[in-house]
């Protein structure tokens, strides 16, 4: 009889920022079976660092991510095999005006690059980083286009992003398209759901209560336990079958708690 083998899962690796001294870049997405793009990128608008995407992973989505139906909310993005952490993603969309909220809209705002060094990054600002009051120009709508980073949800109360911007935009000031970084901060696991923190403002200008997004099919990272639960766990104490309580060593239960409490701080430290 002939044996199967199982196939492995796919070993990504994280990619390199692009850098202004790039000649060309390699495209950032990856296959559906994991493989990465070979193909190169090149300035599409004399932007000094173009999207990091190829002509066909702009219109498709890079295939180590999927979208999907999520039960209450939509559409959801997850990832369609393990990521490890330090994984780039580009967010992309058509540069224009911002759109009144009471109208559903996936875009964000931009913040063009240096021409020159590509960067956003500028020292003689306060803070480092180009912000809203010199350097806004306009937003970025992925709307009728082949972005999927647009449908990475927010985390809710009991949940956690997984993934964050790094304020490192793509595009020329006034361009007709342009990008943003983004880059995953853990390990995350396949079908588990890409979120980042959309902002407290988000919800409150559209009057939407913040909910968890994690289903059984498509979970969701949780925050660690609260100071609050850790008091009760200490304090808890197991009854019988009799409903009489036992005794136990609250000492000791505080004691085995606080370790198990510092191993998952460790662990949240080193991923």
């Amino acid at each position: 009889m002939l044996q199967t083998t199982k196939a492995l899962p796919p070993q990504v690796h994280p990619q390199k920022r692009a850098k202004v001294s790039d000649q060309s870049i390699q495209c950032w997405a990856h296959s559906q079976t994991g493989k990465r793009c070979t193909a190169k990128v090149t300035s599409r608008e004399g932007e000094p660092i173009p999207i990091p995407y190829c002509e066909r992973h702009l219109n498709s989505g890079d295939g180590a991510l999927k979208v999907v139906n999520h039960p209450f909310f939509g559409k959801a993005l997850v990832a369609r095999y393990d990521l490890p952490a330090k994984y780039r993603m580009a967010y992309w969309g058509k540069r224009g005006r911002c759109l009144n909220c009471d109208v559903e809209d996936r875009a964000i705002s931009y913040y063009p690059p240096n021409p020159i060094t590509g960067s956003n990054i500028d020292p003689k600002i306060p803070g480092g980083r180009t912000l809203k009051r010199h350097n806004y120009n306009g937003v970025l709508n992925p709307g009728d286009t082949g972005d999927i980073i647009q449908y990475a949800a927010c985390p809710g109360p009991n949940e956690k992003q997984n993934m964050r911007s790094t304020f490192q935009y793509f595009g020329l000031r006034n361009g007709d398209i342009g990008g943003l970084e983004f880059v995953t901060l853990v390990p995350v696991p396949k079908n588990t759901q890409l979120l980042h923190w959309y902002g407290s403002g988000w919800w409150e200008e559209r009057g939407i209560k913040r909910q968890d997004v994690g289903t059984k099919r498509y979970p969701a990272p949780l925050r660690d336990a609260p100071a609050k639960k850790k008091k009760r766990l200490c304090e808890e104490v197991v009854a019988d079958d009799e409903c009489t309580l036992e005794k136990v060593d609250l000492k000791e239960l505080t004691k085995s708690i606080g370790v198990e409490w510092a191993n998952r701080e460790e662990q949240n430290v080193d991923s």
